[in-house]
């Protein structure tokens, strides 16, 4: 599983429609929870360097291009349209939100004239640095926005839509415009306390 550039190229199984089966997720993710939700249409490649927490969903219309690896937690949502790209890792903690539309890239070409620029070009003559996303639990990244790599989100940040995440987030505060500026700071306990209750019923469940 390896090689999966495109979606033509998916082993058959995961190009079926509706909800994928999660049998057939565990036979070729690198992990996968239970009772998650991976709609036929997202591309995940390759789907070996991706880990899914349990109770998350990944919308159709996803791109997930994992580099050198993607670790997804718990109950977390994709939404339509958001990706992931850029060679380098991705990591979002339990309870986050990536908005429709948002890109988290993890990779960048070197523009300083050290190489040429773009994937057409041969790696010798080309300069690219990868980095490392982390979002932090209960963090939300709203619709369309982007960010940068090497950006780490703190625990429950609030990212508005179209913003530009250039440089790290404190936790729990609430950052909008542009430039990125904070606007406000999150109810901290309150989330904490409702992400506990809800694992601890799911634990009772199972």
């Amino acid at each position: 599983m390896a090689d999966w550039p495109v979606e033509s190229n998916a082993p058959a199984e995961l190009r079926s429609s509706g909800l994928l089966d999660e049998a057939v997720l565990r036979r070729h993710l690198k992990s996968c929870g239970r009772w998650v939700k991976v709609y036929a249409g997202c591309l995940l490649v390759p789907p070996g360097a991706i880990s899914l927490g349990d109770f998350s969903q990944v919308d159709e219309g996803v791109r997930v291009f994992a580099g050198e690896g993607v670790v997804i937690g718990c109950h977390v949502h994709l939404a339509f349209g958001s990706s992931i790209s850029g060679g380098g890792r991705c990591e979002l903690g339990d309870f986050v939100g990536i908005g429709a539309g948002a890109r988290l890239i993890t990779g960048t070409e070197v523009v300083d004239g050290r190489g040429l620029t773009n994937p057409t070009i041969p790696a010798p003559r080309r300069q690219v640095e990868r980095g490392c996303i982390r979002v932090g639990a209960h963090a939300v990244v709203f619709t369309n926005a982007v960010v940068l790599p090497d950006v780490t989100i703190g625990e429950g940040a609030i990212v508005a839509a179209g913003g530009v995440v250039h440089r790290d987030l404190k936790p729990w505060g609430i950052y909008a415009g542009h430039p990125l500026v904070q606007v406000g700071v999150r109810e901290k306990e309150t989330v904490l306390e409702m992400g506990r209750r809800l694992l601890a019923e799911e634990k009772e469940r199972s």
